[in-house]
């Protein structure tokens, strides 16, 4: 009975001891199943963050892309005005090329006319004083008429000599009527 006892004894040590080791494995298993629960539980908190921030970033992209479509449109429509205000500044140069020559076609046509009616010339008792720089004349400050606008002028501010439609001939104007011509003649060169 002892020896049975015994190894009944022996067995519930060895059962004991086993049931603590279990009861140790058990423990160690729960505490290790608490921390993978709360790094699930965490992994879980940052997949949403990551899927809300996944979001804000598909929604900043979208803007993106329509921000670009805009700007391209915006692209064409500044060229295209471009393109139109080339096309206008390019007509408005014309109209003032062909104004300009229009003008030019007037003041020729007034000259002719003024040459074809005979031009009023002042006569050399009324003019005491040159014109253009109205200095007194004298016996050495000679009087000369322009043959383009008839007026009265000293030998320095009428000492010019070009052809009018009046005369083939180069003859005497002033410096008025001088660089009016050569301006007219040389905005009618090409």
């Amino acid at each position: 009975d002892e020896r049975y006892v015994q190894e009944h004894l022996s067995q519930s040590d060895s059962l004991q001891r086993q049931i603590s080791q279990k009861e140790k494995q058990l423990a160690q298993l729960e505490t290790d199943l608490k921390i993978e629960k709360e790094w699930r539980q965490t992994l879980q908190e940052d997949i949403l963050k990551e899927k809300g921030v996944l979001s804000h970033l598909r929604n900043e992209t979208q803007q993106i892309v329509n921000l670009k479509k805009e700007f391209l449109k915006l692209q064409d429509e500044n060229q295209q005005l471009k393109n139109i205000y080339q096309e206008q500044e390019q007509a408005l140069r014309e109209l003032g090329n062909k104004l300009s020559e229009s003008k030019l076609k007037i003041e020729d046509i007034k000259e002719a006319n003024k040459a074809l009616q005979g031009l009023v010339w002042l006569k050399d008792k009324e003019a005491t004083h040159c014109k253009l720089c109205e200095k007194e004349f004298s016996l050495s400050k000679r009087k000369h008429h322009c043959r383009n606008c008839g007026e009265i002028f000293c030998n320095a501010c009428s000492d010019n000599e070009l052809p009018l439609p009046s005369s083939p001939k180069p003859v005497r104007v002033c410096d008025s009527c001088h660089a009016m011509l050569i301006q007219r003649c040389s905005s009618n060169l090409p």
